[in-house]
């Protein structure tokens, strides 16, 4: 901007005044969302991604499979297929960039009660102490709505080596 200004003998003097616009630029995303989880194989599974500085859209690569995110809300859920521990990208992009973290995602066996990454006699014994009422019922193997002996014998076969078998 030029300015022109005179006194009062008439005698000119030009100022230049620039100025200068910085465009506000949004920050990055940062990750804010819990670094690890828990799921169990054949049961629904839902993680929300949470980030700072408003992100417009999420991703997350190395899913085991049967999980999968919405882009557009940051939602990871499904069924896993797998069991293991798998080390997924999470990330959340905005105008301002890319925010990205890492989550350990757990997935166990039904059978592998106490998540010890095997199926032996320690499960066994939780679902035996659940059958008698001994403690909380968290092996309801067939899902018929109660821990008893069809939920114990499916275990005890899971710690014998066979198949760990959930559902009617």
């Amino acid at each position: 901007i030029t300015v022109t200004a005179k006194d009062a003998a008439n005698n000119a003097s030009t100022y230049t005044i620039t100025v200068t616009y910085a465009a506000t630029v949004n920050p990055a995303p940062v990750i804010t969302s819990a670094l690890s989880a828990v799921g169990t194989i054949g049961t629904a599974l839902s993680y929300q991604i949470a980030a700072a500085n408003s992100p417009t859209s999420f991703n997350a690569t190395g899913l085991p499979a049967g999980l999968s995110v919405n882009t557009a809300t940051g939602r990871i859920s499904g069924t896993p297929a797998t069991v293991g521990i798998s080390s997924v990208t999470m990330s959340a992009i905005n105008a301002g960039g890319t925010g990205s973290a890492g989550l350990a995602l757990s997935v166990y066996s039904a059978c592998d009660l106490n998540r010890d990454w095997a199926t032996n006699v320690a499960d066994v014994q939780w679902q035996v102490n659940a059958a008698l009422g001994a403690a909380v019922c968290t092996s309801d193997l067939n899902r018929d709505g109660s821990c008893n002996v069809i939920d114990v014998q499916r275990g005890v076969n899971a710690g014998l080596g066979g198949a760990c078998v959930i559902g009617p």
